[in-house]
């Protein structure tokens, strides 16, 4: 009689099974759901969740205890840094957009993420040159200083410019809008140092390499959020190469930077002298 019955449950289960799973589809069809879920990197996504629900973002592309480094909001905007392959659903590593009240970076499984279109990035302008013909016979006017002090008694970022040389050519060499502008460097623990770029199409971009220079450990799309233009203030910019930066020589001043050990020229600092 026993045995009866649980051949009677289980056939049961066979004819009901079907109905409930065509209920959630979504437990059929975890590999179409997933593929309908890829999102290309550098590119916009949003929290697919109700407003007022959150997400957790995680160390790494894995659910375990202790990695969560944030939350974001349903219908948040963000940008994909990184995707990582993985059953059932591939994970996105995002960064917060420019105007998110709270800044953060990490891992968001993909299917809590749906494409979505980012808006156009402000881009760094820096007033140009105007053009014109110098005299027959006469050199062009130089924009350099008259005299500054020397780059190790400085007190912004640029004190350390010789030795973050390395890192910084490693970074530059990397981007593919060219001329790159440095607008910050600094040394790190361990080691590295961080480069803080705008390139010529406007974009801005975080890169963490060793301070012996060589390929970056990182190179991020940089939020305006995570470094707005108001820090930059007064601090100086700074190019890589021989070729001058062609900026208004009534804002801006420009400075040859050597080698002290050989002479040999490394770039151009280049300072704000107007509002």
């Amino acid at each position: 009689m026993r045995l009866a019955t649980r051949l009677l449950l289980l056939a049961g289960l066979a004819i009901v099974s079907p109905s409930l799973l065509s209920i959630a589809p979504g437990l059929t069809s975890l590999d179409e759901r997933a593929e309908a879920q890829t999102i290309d990197v550098d590119s916009g996504a949003q929290i697919a969740v109700a407003p007022g629900r959150r997400v957790k973002v995680r160390a790494e592309p894995e659910v375990r205890a202790g990695n969560v480094v944030a939350t974001a909001n349903g219908g948040d905007l963000v940008r994909v840094v990184e995707r990582a392959e993985r059953e059932p659903f591939d994970w996105y590593r995002v960064e917060s957009s420019d105007d998110a009240p709270v800044v953060f970076q990490g891992w968001i499984r993909g299917d809590l993420l749906t494409p979505a279109a980012l808006p156009e990035p402000v881009p760094i302008e820096i007033p140009l040159a105007p053009e014109a013909d110098p005299t027959p016979g006469q050199a062009p006017p130089s924009s350099e200083p008259a005299a500054r002090l020397p780059l190790n008694q400085r007190t912004d970022w640029s004190r350390d410019l010789i030795r973050l040389y390395p890192a910084i050519k490693g970074c530059v060499s990397l981007n593919s809008a060219p001329p790159v502008t440095v607008l910050r460097s600094s040394l790190r623990s361990r080691g590295l140092a961080e480069v803080m770029m705008s390139d010529d199409a406007g974009r801005r971009w975080d890169c963490i390499i060793s301070q012996s220079g060589g390929t970056p450990i990182r190179y991020d799309p940089l939020s305006g959020s995570a470094f707005p233009l108001s820090n930059i203030g007064n601090q100086p910019f700074f190019q890589v190469g021989e070729e001058r930066p062609a900026v208004d020589p009534d804002c801006y001043e420009t400075e040859r930077i050597t080698n002290p050990q050989n002479g040999a020229q490394l770039g151009w600092l280049y300072h704000r002298t107007c509002q």
